[in-house]
């Protein structure tokens, strides 16, 4: 329900997405594959953070202390985790629809794509909300998210991409299931993390 009414902010997150999309076909006209996959990846990280930033920079001390009153940390942070989940898989398959329109050029691999893009969002979110519940009791929010969130996430996005460009026929990797189970492995680590560490910092 607290997303639902502050849903302006995830709606200026998915304009800013599909305007930068549209600017960067316009001025580039035709997209080859290798530079589109680079693109997606490139516009879901600045998305991710733009979006998952504001978990709980809007919550005010006083509502932190109600919600702290009112539910345990894990409840809380599983909650925050899952919508941030579905807000990157929304924002993934609108900038899909977005290239296919602008590319006139489909997914080729189309389940491939998906198991790695939902794997990438899991290991994301996490990553990103764990960086968020921390940061959100620093003056220079927005700052600390870059600063701390771009390190953990080369590796998800390195393997995501490279997944990805085998999904789309640009280059032969045998290995691409191994790819797969790294990624399955970087989530489960980035998600007990998250269960481990959320009790410490949300009390402090």
């Amino acid at each position: 329900m607290i997303e639902l009414r502050e849903r302006h902010s995830y709606l200026s997150s998915l304009l800013y997405l599909v305007a930068i999309t549209f600017v960067v076909y316009k001025v580039f006209g035709r997209v080859e594959a290798p530079t589109r996959v680079g693109l997606f990846w490139i516009l879901i990280l600045f998305t991710s953070i733009n979006v998952i930033s504001y978990s709980f920079s809007f919550h005010s001390q006083k509502r932190k202390l109600y919600h702290y009153t009112l539910y345990r940390p894990v409840e809380m942070i599983i909650a925050k985790w899952g919508i941030n989940c579905i807000k990157l898989i929304i924002a993934g398959v609108v900038l899909v629809g977005l290239q296919i329109l602008f590319s006139n050029e489909g997914l080729k691999n189309p389940i491939l794509f998906s198991q790695a893009y939902m794997l990438c969002v899991i290991g994301l979110t996490a990553a990103l909300t764990l960086i968020s519940s921390i940061s959100s009791y620093s003056q220079n929010q927005n700052n600390l998210m870059a600063i701390l969130s771009l390190p953990l996430l080369i590796p998800i996005l390195l393997l995501g991409m490279r997944t990805c460009m085998i999904s789309e026929r640009i280059i032969v990797d045998t290995a691409v299931n191994s790819y797969l189970l790294m990624l399955g492995g970087i989530d489960i680590i980035f998600v007990a993390l998250l269960i481990i560490f959320i009790p410490l910092t949300w009390k402090s």
